[in-house]
């Protein structure tokens, strides 16, 4: 998949709740809920209770990160 397919793909759920996995290193798992906040043209935050978590389109390629909107 093409990360600008990816970017557009997301551009409707711009506020939206989502929870994001993380996957790691020796099968650890990190997952966020919080809510998509800004998509630029390399990456996409996410705003959580106490920070702002930033991904790049790649990291959904490659499946070392998942999103689901919530």
């Amino acid at each position: 998949m093409n990360p600008l397919v990816i970017r557009e793909n997301l551009l409707p759920h711009k506020g939206e709740r989502v929870m994001v996995k993380v996957y790691g290193m020796r099968n650890k798992t990190d997952k966020f809920i919080g809510t998509l906040k800004e998509i630029y043209p390399q990456i996409f935050t996410v705003e959580l209770a106490d920070s702002i978590r930033s991904f790049s389109y790649s990291e959904l390629i490659s499946k070392d990160v998942e999103i689901t909107f919530i």
